[in-house]
C-alpha cells in the first residue's frame, strides 16, 4: 500500500541509483585498478584442441625487456581447478572429475588452454616476450562434438579413462516405458542443445596482490560470485586460509552467468603475486 508519498508503494517505479556514476565515467572496473608496483601478465595459450606438450623453451622470453618472470605448469604445482558442483550418476556413483591444472602440464585439452604466463612491467612487454616462447606439440585426435567425445576417437582425460563425466537421469523409467507401450502413436526426434557463449561488454580480468607483511592475498576479479571464488581457489587450488584471502568484485561489465565460475587466470595471478613481489 502507498504510504502517502508520491511514487511509492507496490507497482511504483523505483529510481535507479547507480546510473549517475556510470554515465559520468566514475565506475570502478578492473582496468581502473592500478595497485602500487603493478605488473602485467600475458598468458600463452594452446592453438590445438588436443595435443601433448613435448617441450617448452622459455629462455628467450625470460631475457626479454621488462620481463619479471615466466612460469609454466611445471612451476605452478598447485591443486586442480574444481568443478564446484558435484552430482551422481543414475547408478549412484559419483561423477568423474578429471584434473584441471591452471597451467597445462604435459598436455593441452582445448584451444586456449593456458600453457605459460609471462609477467612484465607492461602488458606490451609481456605479450612480446610470450611470442618468444617455443612450444613443441604432438597433435592428438580431437573430439569436436559431444557425440565424438563418447566414442574412442579421442580420449581427452586420460586420468579418469573416459570423456564421460556423469550419466544422469530424471523421472520414472518404468512408468515412461509403460506409457510408451500403450501409446497409439510414438514420434521420435533428435534434439541438439546448442552451446551458449555469453559475451559481456567487459571481458574477464583479474588483479592479484600479496602483502608480504601480513601474508594476506587480495584478488580483484570480474566475478558474479566472489564468495565462491574465495572458497574454491583458497581451499582447493592454492591452499590459502580464507582469513588470509580477500576477493573483491568491482563493477562488472556484464556477466550472464559466465562470471560465476572460478577460472584459471584468477588462480594464476594470485599465485604469481608473491613470486614476483
Amino acid at each position: 500500500m502507498p504510504d502517502g508519498t508520491t511514487g511509492t508503494g507496490i507497482g511504483a517505479a523505483v529510481k535507479r541509483v547507480e546510473d549517475f556514476r556510470f554515465l559520468t565515467g566514475k565506475g570502478n572496473y578492473t582496468d581502473d585498478i592500478d595497485r602500487p608496483g603493478q605488473s602485467y601478465a600475458y598468458i600463452l595459450r594452446s592453438p590445438h584442441a588436443h595435443a601433448k606438450i613435448t617441450s617448452i623453451d622459455c629462455s628467450t622470453a625470460k631475457s626479454a625487456e621488462g620481463v619479471l618472470a615466466v612460469f609454466t605448469g611445471e612451476d605452478m604445482q598447485v591443486g586442480s581447478l574444481p568443478c564446484g558442483w558435484q552430482i551422481h550418476s543414475k547408478d549412484g556413483s559419483p561423477m568423474l572429475e578429471p584434473e584441471h591444472p591452471p597451467l597445462a602440464k604435459g598436455k593441452v585439452r582445448y584451444v586456449g588452454d593456458q600453457v605459460a604466463v609471462v609477467i612484465a612491467d607492461t602488458y606490451s612487454q609481456a605479450k612480446d616476450a610470450a611470442e618468444r616462447i617455443t612450444v613443441e606439440y604432438e597433435v592428438l585426435p580431437a573430439a569436436v562434438s559431444m557425440a565424438d567425445a563418447l566414442t574412442d576417437k579421442a580420449l581427452v582425460h586420460n586420468d579418469i579413462g573416459s570423456n564421460l563425466c556423469f550419466d544422469w537421469e530424471i523421472g520414472d523409467e518404468a512408468a515412461v516405458d509403460e506409457a510408451m507401450s500403450k501409446a497409439a502413436h510414438i514420434t521420435k526426434i533428435d534434439l541438439v542443445n546448442n552451446r551458449l557463449v555469453p559475451n559481456a561488454m567487459e571481458p574477464r580480468a583479474a588483479v592479484g596482490e600479496y602483502d608480504a607483511a601480513s601474508g594476506e592475498y587480495t584478488l580483484y576479479t570480474t566475478s558474479q560470485n566472489p564468495h565462491v571464488i574465495r572458497l574454491l581457489m583458497g581451499a582447493f587450488v592454492l591452499s590459502i586460509p580464507e582469513h588470509k584471502l580477500r576477493v573483491v568484485a568491482p563493477d562488472v561489465g556484464g556477466g550472464f552467468g559466465s562470471k560465476i565460475y572460478h577460472y584459471a587466470e584468477e588462480a594464476i595471478v594470485t599465485w604469481a603475486a608473491p613470486k614476483i613481489g
